[in-house]
């Protein structure tokens, strides 16, 4: 019995080894086969991935949702670029960002890294900030802190400091522990061997969603996919919903923006996970972020959900044009 147990012993530790080697070389291969897109960019302690494109101001900064990376735009960023210069960006351990989390990833860090990123990229004010869902609690934390900078903000479906429910909690800490199994699966290499297999029901059904839209949005998966396959990824994204209730409270000490062109971009149609009591409810907190300014305006995406940049991605390309415009 002895012998068999060391036996079993070593074969996992053979195993875990060989997934480690496995995991480590894909990664690297990923890195060739998918090389980012612009330019990663030294901040100090680590670089963060930024594409800008196009020509003309005022620059346009967009902040994709919660552990999005900035290809989850789409189509919009090439179409804002035919009147404007329009820069995206990977926060810290999205995308092809490196991972920065020795501080938990509130939208106060991530105002600071893209502040920095700025900076060190030389991308001059002004500028017109687009949030998606997540994002846009980014954006309205950097468009309050440096108002000098910023003339107008679009918020996509943003996420609002009021929104979270005892329920919502509930799968929020559930969700949680699955990102942190992901993360463990993902160091010895088994997340992306069953994920190759196509045996992940969540890239499956990934794969599936976007076969409704453009063939150069359904292109995009196989580089999300690899994002999906690396040990920070996971973390990152875990942090990011781990400190979540931070950032709203974050979100709730800032004062209005008082007359900053601000455009409110909401869902007009219901997600299918989400309750109708639950799609009312966001429906009027949508309609609270539009008095953040005196000056702002509402449009529902009425054939979109949640997603809005890819359902209707010229609703977005639309609303940065009124204030480019403008500004």
């Amino acid at each position: 019995m002895e012998n068999l147990a060391v036996l079993a012993l070593g074969i996992t530790a053979i195993s875990l080894l060989m997934g480690i080697l496995y995991q480590a070389v894909s990664e690297a291969l990923d890195r060739r086969r998918y090389p980012p897109q612009g330019e990663l960019v030294d901040i100090g302690w680590g670089r963060l991935h930024l594409n800008c494109i196009g020509q003309g101001t005022p620059t346009v900064v967009m902040d994709a949702g919660g552990g999005a990376p900035s290809i989850t735009w789409g189509l919009v960023p090439s179409e804002i670029a035919k009147f404007t210069r329009v820069c995206t960006y990977d926060r810290a351990g999205l995308g092809w960002s490196d991972p920065n989390l020795r501080t938990p990833r509130t939208s106060q860090q991530s105002v600071d890294e893209l502040y920095a990123l700025l900076i060190k990229a030389e991308i001059n004010p002004p500028y017109i900030l687009v949030g998606h869902s997540l994002g846009g609690a980014n954006m309205r934390l950097y468009a309050s802190q440096h108002p000098e900078n910023v003339v107008g903000l679009v918020l996509v479906d943003s996420v609002h400091e009021n929104q979270m429910t005892s329920e919502t909690w509930k799968r929020m800490r559930r969700a949680l522990w699955l990102y942190q199994a992901l993360e463990i699966a993902n160091r010895v290499g088994v997340l992306r061997l069953i994920g190759e297999m196509n045996l992940l029901p969540m890239l499956e059904d990934i794969k599936q969603s976007i076969q409704k839209y453009p063939l150069t949005v359904q292109a995009l998966f196989d580089t999300y996919k690899s994002y999906c396959y690396r040990p920070h990824y996971w973390a990152t994204v875990s942090s990011e919903y781990a400190n979540i209730k931070k950032s709203f409270e974050e979100l709730r000490g800032v004062p209005s923006l008082g007359s900053l062109p601000l455009i409110v971009l909401s869902q007009g149609s219901k997600d299918p996970e989400r309750s109708d009591e639950d799609f009312q409810k966001w429906a009027l907190l949508q309609l609270d972020l539009a008095k953040l300014s005196s000056n702002s305006q509402r449009i529902i995406a009425e054939n979109s959900g949640h997603l809005i940049p890819l359902d209707q991605p010229d609703l977005v390309v639309s609303a940065v044009r009124q204030l480019v415009e403008r500004a």
